[in-house]
């Protein structure tokens, strides 16, 4: 029943993660297919490039709630079911799994964002020092840069390293660092835009 429970949860935690938010609400209220749109990315910024900035906002908040759903579900299943696998571990691993589902949504061909703003509202409730310490470092490096994807990337280490420097849990140290390698592995296009100086 335990292992019933725990597959229960991940499955959930994947097909929440993987609602395509940004291109559910650009077809919806716009007729544009996103992905035919600027880098063809589901995610905020590429909202914001094709439909403008307040279905960009709008497409942030329904992938942090996404996220943040997904861990809240997997905290009602192990407290009901009495889990006995250790809680942060448990959670933080349906958190890397609902990042997954964003990345990889299922909807859309396995081929969704980069997982910024979902991994934001995944780990919120888990580890929020080390959300809002990636957070205030985004916003700080915008006044050094205009290149998002600098900025994302920072904020995805900067994750795992604060849940690390700070002696969280293990399951939140090694699904953050998880997190981050994906988030980076998702701007491989633009790390090599980067080295040739090309990124926008």
């Amino acid at each position: 029943m335990e292992l019933l429970a725990i597959a229960i949860s991940l499955a959930l935690s994947f097909i929440l993660g993987s609602i395509p938010s940004g291109y559910l609400i650009v077809k919806k209220f716009k007729g544009i297919d996103i992905r035919k749109v600027g880098s063809g990315n589901i995610g905020s910024t590429n909202v914001k490039r094709g439909a403008g900035k307040g279905f960009s906002i709008a497409t942030q908040a329904a992938d942090v709630v996404k996220g943040a759903a997904a861990v809240l579900v997997a905290m009602g299943i192990y407290k009901f079911f009495d889990i006995s696998m250790d809680r942060n571990f448990f959670l933080a691993m349906n958190a890397f799994v609902a990042i997954l589902g964003h990345d990889y949504t299922p909807f859309l061909g396995f081929n969704g964002g980069k997982g910024v703003n979902t991994t934001l509202g995944a780990f919120v409730l888990i580890e929020p020092i080390a959300v809002f310490t990636g957070v205030a470092l985004y916003f700080v490096l915008a006044k050094v840069t205009k290149i998002v994807s600098i900025r994302s990337m920072s904020l995805g280490v900067t994750l795992f390293l604060v849940t690390l420097v700070k002696g969280s849990p293990f399951g939140s140290v090694i699904f953050t660092l998880l997190a981050a390698l994906l988030m980076l592995y998702r701007h491989e296009e633009n790390i090599k835009r980067l080295i040739r100086g090309e990124e926008k």
